[in-house]
């Protein structure tokens, strides 16, 4: 089993400084990042040039979002995707927020997120191209990367990330 505990995973700072992130799996070529971003405070997101972004919060409340001047009001376990080259300032008016982003060459990845809630006899199987972070559950704040499976009562956010 690949599992990568988040609170293992020394927090980085954003490029821009405005917030701290932590990478919990990435491609050997650069084609693709899984990371948890928290959001604590109100402010601007780093821009990814010609990359594609897709967030999912994964704990706490809203996350309202100004994406090149359009208003989004980001609700927990609702994946919400965008580019990389916008800009985009944050708002956490109801606290703050950790996100689940996938960030992806679209050249090179097709990203998807799928949140689930599982029961306490069920298992999902993770093909290769797929990890799946847990939301709750006993592996909570675990990425478990596939090959693989999860299985009990959780909530996962299950990422596929296709190539070609």
């Amino acid at each position: 089993m690949t599992l990568v505990r988040a609170a293992d995973v020394t927090p980085q700072p954003w490029a821009n400084g405005g917030g701290t992130t932590r990478e919990l799996a990435w491609a050997d070529d650069g084609a693709w990042r899984i990371s948890l971003a928290e959001v604590a405070g109100d402010g601007p997101f780093s821009t990814f040039a010609g990359r594609h972004r897709l967030l999912t919060v994964v704990d706490g409340p809203v996350l309202d979002l100004s994406v090149d001047g359009e208003s989004h009001v980001v609700e927990p376990a609702r994946p919400f995707a965008f580019s990389g080259d916008a800009a985009v300032l944050a708002s956490v008016p109801e606290g703050a927020v950790v996100a689940l982003n996938v960030v992806v060459d679209p050249m090179v990845v097709s990203p998807f997120v799928t949140v689930l809630e599982l029961g306490r006899g069920s298992a999902l199987p993770l093909a290769a191209d797929q990890a799946a972070y847990v939301v709750t559950g006993e592996q909570r704040g675990c990425l478990v990367v596939g090959p693989d499976e999860v299985a009990g009562r959780c909530a996962i956010a299950v990422v596929t990330l296709e190539r070609g």
